[in-house]
C-alpha cells in the first residue's frame, strides 16, 4: 500500500511541471493571439507588417500622445526628441519596406492613419527632416547636376536649407501650413537602393549601353517586385551625380540608355551607340525567328489535322506556307549570324584598342624613366660599383670570421685529444694470440735461468759499489 502511494505521488510530482509548462505555453500563445487581434482591431490596413510595427501601436494612450501636435521643445526637450525619433524611424521603415524613395505629407497622413485619425505632428517631422538634410524636395533633386559632386552637395545641403528656412519664416507670417502635395526624396533610402542597383548594372556591363526598361525589369527580379520606375530613376540619378553612370537618350528619343562609367570623364561614343544598335537588332531578329518557328509548328499541326480529316489540298497549302516560313527563317538566321559576327568584331577591336592604349601608356612611362637618367651607361656604372662594394663586403666578412686563437695551438690540442681518446678506447693490453704449448719442464728451466741471471746481476752491482767506494777513499786521501 505504501509503495503504491509513493508511486502515485511520484507520478503527480512528475506531472505537475509538465502541466505547468503546458499552461505557460498556452498562456503565451493566448497572449500573442490577443496582441495580434488587438493589432488587427486597431486598423486592418497597417502601414507595415505586424512584426515590424512598433509595440506601442496598440496602446491608445501612448499613440494619442504621439499623434498629438508637438509641444514646445524648450519645455520638455527629451520628450520632443523621443517623439521625433519615433516618427523618423517609422517613416524610414515604411519607405524601406515599400521600396519608395519619395513621399508627400498627404502620403504620410494616409499611411499612418489609425482608427480614422491622422497624425497631427507630421508637418513638424517633415520640417525637421528637411532641416537635418535627411530629405530634400523632389524638384530640387531632379534638377540637372552641377559640374562637380562638391558643388551639388553644397547646393543641396547648404544653400537649399537656408533658402527653405527663409521661405519657412515667410510662410509663418503668411500661412502656417506646408504644401501637403509637395514631394520629398529620402536621401538615405536613395543611397541604399543605389548601392543595391550597382550589382544589377555590373551584370549587364557587357552590353555597354543598357535601356532603362531593362534595368527596371532586372531590379524587379533581383531587388523587389514593389520597386517602381520612379524609384529606379531616382537611384540612377544619384549614381549619375556620383559619376558612376552616364545617361544617353537613343537617336529616336524613345528610350533612355545607361552606361556604367569606368572613369569620371567617360562619355558615350559613336562606336558604343552603333554597338547598341547592333545588339538591339540582334535581339529583335531573335524574337522574329522564335515567332516564326512557333508559327511553323502551328502550321504543321494544322496540316496534320487537315490530313487526318481527308483534306489533302488544304494540307498542301499549309505545307507551302511552312516552306515559305522556313525560307524566311533561313534568311533571317543568316542575317543574325552576320550581325553577331559584326558585334564580335567590334568588341574584339574595342579590346585591342584598350590593349594598344595600355602599351602606349607603358611606352610613355619608360620614355620618362629614360629621360630621368636611366640609360645603359648609367646602369653599367652602377652595376660595376655594386660589384666592387659586394667584393669589399665579402672581404670584411672573411676578416670578421677569422679565429682569435693560434692555429698551431689548436692543432696540438687536437692531437692530444686524439691520444686521450685512444687511451680511453684501449685501457688494457692486448691478449696474445699464441697458444700455451710449453711443458712444465720448460717452465722450470726458464725459472732457473731467471734466478741465475738475478744472482749475476746482484754480484756485479756489489762489485761496482766496492770500486766506487775505493775511488772515493783515494780521492779523500789525495
Amino acid at each position: 500500500m505504501c509503495e503504491s502511494n509513493n508511486q502515485f505521488i511520484t507520478a503527480i510530482v512528475a506531472f505537475i511541471p509538465t502541466e505547468i509548462s503546458k499552461n505557460k505555453t498556452s498562456a503565451a500563445r493566448e497572449r500573442n493571439r490577443r496582441m495580434s487581434t488587438k493589432m488587427k482591431d486597431v486598423d486592418n490596413n497597417l502601414p507595415l507588417p505586424s512584426d515590424r510595427m512598433p509595440n506601442c501601436w496598440n496602446e491608445d494612450e501612448r499613440m494619442s500622445s504621439l499623434f498629438a501636435p508637438f509641444r514646445s521643445k524648450s519645455a520638455n526637450p527629451q520628450d520632443w526628441t523621443s517623439k521625433y525619433k519615433f516618427w523618423k524611424n517609422l517613416i524610414y521603415d515604411w519607405l524601406d519596406h515599400n521600396k519608395r524613395t519619395t513621399f508627400s505629407l498627404a502620403d504620410l497622413n494616409d499611411a499612418f492613419k489609425r482608427k480614422g485619425c491622422t497624425p497631427l505632428c507630421l508637418m513638424t517631422v517633415v520640417e525637421e527632416l528637411v532641416r537635418n538634410n535627411e530629405i530634400t524636395r523632389e524638384i530640387e533633386f531632379l534638377k540637372e547636376p552641377s559640374e562637380s559632386w562638391t558643388a551639388w552637395s553644397i547646393d543641396i545641403f547648404v544653400k537649399k536649407p537656408i533658402s527653405w528656412s527663409f521661405s519657412k519664416v515667410k510662410s509663418y507670417i503668411v500661412s502656417d501650413e506646408l504644401d501637403k502635395n509637395a514631394r520629398y526624396v529620402h536621401l538615405q533610402i536613395v543611397k541604399e537602393i543605389s548601392n543595391a542597383l550597382l550589382p544589377v548594372l555590373e551584370e549587364r556591363k557587357e552590353s555597354v549601353l543598357i535601356p532603362f526598361s531593362d534595368i527596371v525589369k532586372s531590379c524587379r527580379s533581383k531587388i523587389s517586385d514593389n520597386i517602381s520606375e520612379n524609384t529606379v530613376m531616382l537611384a540612377l540619378l544619384w549614381l549619375r551625380r556620383e559619376k558612376r553612370v552616364i545617361f544617353k537618350t537613343s537617336q529616336d528619343q524613345s528610350e533612355l540608355l545607361i552606361k556604367i562609367a569606368v572613369h569620371s570623364s567617360d562619355s558615350v561614343t559613336e562606336i558604343e551607340e552603333g554597338l547598341y544598335k547592333l545588339i538591339k537588332q540582334e535581339s529583335e531578329l531573335v524574337k522574329e525567328i522564335e515567332q516564326m518557328e512557333a508559327e511553323k509548328v502551328k502550321v504543321i499541326d494544322t496540316a496534320k489535322a487537315c490530313l487526318s480529316k481527308g483534306l489533302r489540298q488544304v494540307a498542301k497549302t499549309h505545307l507551302r506556307k511552312k516552306r515559305e516560313l522556313e525560307n524566311v527563317i533561313e534568311k533571317q538566321s543568316r542575317n543574325l549570324d552576320n550581325i553577331r559576327s559584326l558585334i564580335s568584331t567590334i568588341q574584339n577591336s574595342h579590346t585591342n584598342t584598350a590593349v594598344l592604349s595600355a602599351y602606349r601608356t607603358g611606352s610613355n612611362v619608360l620614355k620618362k624613366l629614360n629621360e630621368s637618367g636611366l640609360s645603359e651607361l648609367n646602369v653599367g656604372d652602377i652595376m660595376d660599383d655594386l660589384a666592387v662594394a659586394l667584393e669589399e663586403q665579402k672581404e670584411v666578412q672573411s676578416m670578421l670570421t677569422e679565429p682569435l686563437v693560434d692555429n698551431e695551438l689548436n692543432i696540438d690540442l687536437e692531437e692530444e685529444l686524439a691520444e686521450l681518446m685512444k687511451l680511453d678506447e684501449n685501457p688494457l693490453p692486448s691478449v696474445p694470440d699464441t697458444s700455451l704449448n710449453s711443458s712444465i719442464d720448460e717452465l722450470e728451466m726458464n725459472l732457473k735461468n731467471l734466478q741465475v741471471k738475478e744472482t749475476v746481476a746482484s754480484n756485479a752491482s756489489s762489485k761496482s759499489d766496492k770500486s766506487v767506494g775505493s775511488k772515493k777513499i783515494l780521492a779523500q786521501a789525495e
